[in-house]
């Protein structure tokens, strides 16, 4: 996700929870936006993951290299 600065104005301190407190009052006032990405995407949130995308890295196979 990438967000302007602007999204701070809708947490109210360090408890808040993006998705209920923050995304809800943007949809609300009609402040998010999305985008299709139809290319190559990985998330990268556990061990596995990591591992996997540093396999691809070191074949020679990863398709998010475009040099």
């Amino acid at each position: 996700m990438v967000f302007e600065p602007g999204v701070f104005n809708y947490l109210k301190d360090d408890r808040s929870i993006l998705e209920t407190d923050a995304l809800e009052c943007l949809a609300k006032d009609r402040q998010l936006a999305a985008y299709r990405h139809d290319k190559f995407w990985q998330c990268m949130d556990t061990l596995r993951d990591k591992r996997q995308l540093e396999q691809l890295w070191q074949s020679g196979k990863s398709p998010w290299k475009v040099w």
